[in-house]
């Protein structure tokens, strides 16, 4: 008899970032005498170390898929896809739950054909092994954000809601991290609205974010090279395109122009991250001669350190499943300066915990950030909103807990198990 209790997650990588921390997360938090969890993955670059070894000490097991790749890639997509069937033929997981585009679509078609499978008894030969295959593997999907704009170009955008649409149809349920997600995906006939469920991606000790000690705030500024009293403009980001960051660095000469040269001499801009974009960023910011102002940092462990540096925090994405850097930027009391894209709404109270502008527009940007460079009541003001915000309880738990993410995922799951 199938054990029941067998979770699968499949995603495409675990590199650091919001989906792999958000999978973890989640196994961490189920994995049980009475619930076993497995994460099937593909190649990783930069993997979520810490939270991987935290997962194995509690007992999820990780399973490596080498033809599992982020690119489009027919011959490892079609490996990919018979591999994952037949891990499913032999481990028989009740739910299986992918994540993200590539290991969506792969994921969830090797769980319909399984499906299909022991729906038609006489495409399993052996008795016993029918008898094993009685119950139908339940799906669920978390597209962390979905990537039909910002991403690509227009055509292969259309190819990515086709395959939604026709994959969301046999989708037992479809998880989005914010309301802006779900009715985006609606918009565009993406499943119906029974199938979706919110939930926000939890974020660890979030009670306990509370920034650092003046003494260590005033060392790391030294360290950076940041003038004590001056007014730090920050970023955490992927540098990928569609994190907007040259729009950021493209507001900066608009910023230092439009203020006296005493107050622009105490600016600093800090970009923290790394990614394929880097270079360029750099280049952009060399010719632009702003290397006096700009600070990057390079992918760090202390990234709530250097965000409790920061006076203003910006997230100029040109999409964004949620923004899990905003929700800690809240919680260490940051205003927030965002794009009014997808999910960002959902985290950001425009006019009250920060401000939206368009994205692709440096100069919004720039004017959003000035408002709170010159009034420094507001950035406190805001920030202290944003705290009480994001940091309110829902149900017993704080808002962007880890705990309420699991509660939630848990209910649906045991839902699943009975239907």
């Amino acid at each position: 008899m199938q054990e029941k209790n067998k979770h699968l997650h499949i995603i495409t990588r675990l590199d650091k970032g919001g989906s792999t921390e958000n999978v973890l997360l989640t196994c961490i938090g189920i994995q049980s005498e009475r619930q076993t969890c497995s994460v099937l993955y593909g190649h990783t670059v930069n993997p979520a170390q810490g939270l991987i070894d935290k997962a194995q000490e509690k007992g999820v097991r990780f399973i490596y898929l080498p033809s599992l790749v982020r690119s489009i890639n027919p011959v490892k997509d079609i490996i990919a896809f018979i591999r994952i069937f037949l891990f499913l033929r032999k481990e028989k997981p009740y739910i299986v739950h992918t994540h993200s585009s590539k290991a969506g679509i792969l994921g969830r078609w090797a769980a319909f054909c399984y499906n299909l499978k022991i729906r038609n008894p006489r495409l399993v030969s052996d008795e016993s092994e029918r008898a094993k295959s009685e119950i139908r593997i339940k799906i669920v999907h978390s597209s962390h954000g979905h990537v039909f704009y910002g991403y690509y170009g227009r055509l292969k955008s259309r190819l990515f809601v086709l395959a939604e649409r026709i994959t969301a149809k046999f989708t037992d349920m479809i998880v989005a991290l914010t309301e802006g997600e779900k009715e985006e995906s609606l918009a565009l006939s993406i499943g119906q609205p029974d199938k979706w469920v919110v939930i926000h991606s939890g974020i660890s000790n979030i009670s306990s974010e509370a920034g650092i000690s003046p003494p260590r705030l005033a060392e790391l500024r030294r360290k950076l090279g940041i003038p004590g009293d001056a007014v730090v403009v920050g970023t955490l980001a992927r540098l990928d395109p569609v994190k907007g960051v040259k729009y950021f660095i493209e507001s900066i000469p608009l910023i230092v122009s439009s203020l006296t040269l005493s107050l622009s001499h105490s600016l600093a801009f800090l970009i923290v991250g790394d990614g394929s974009e880097r270079k360029n960023l750099e280049y952009m910011v060399d010719g632009l001669e702003l290397n006096d102002e700009v600070i990057f940092t390079g992918w760090r462990n202390d990234t709530s350190e250097l965000t409790s540096i920061m006076d203003i925090y910006v997230q100029p994405s040109l999409n964004e499943g949620m923004g899990k850097t905003i929700v800690a930027a809240s919680l260490l009391g940051k205003p927030v300066v965002a794009s009014r894209v997808q999910g960002i709404p959902d985290v950001v109270i425009n006019g009250k915990t920060g401000i939206l502008v368009p994205p692709e527009d440096p100069e919004k940007l720039a004017s959003a950030i000035l408002t709170l460079i010159k009034d420094k009541p507001l950035r406190k003001l805001m920030g202290e909103e944003g705290r009480k915000w994001v940091g309110g309880n829902v149900d017993g738990y704080p808002r962007f807990s880890v705990e309420l993410m699991i509660k939630k995922l848990n209910h649906i799951y045991r839902n699943l198990l009975m239907s």
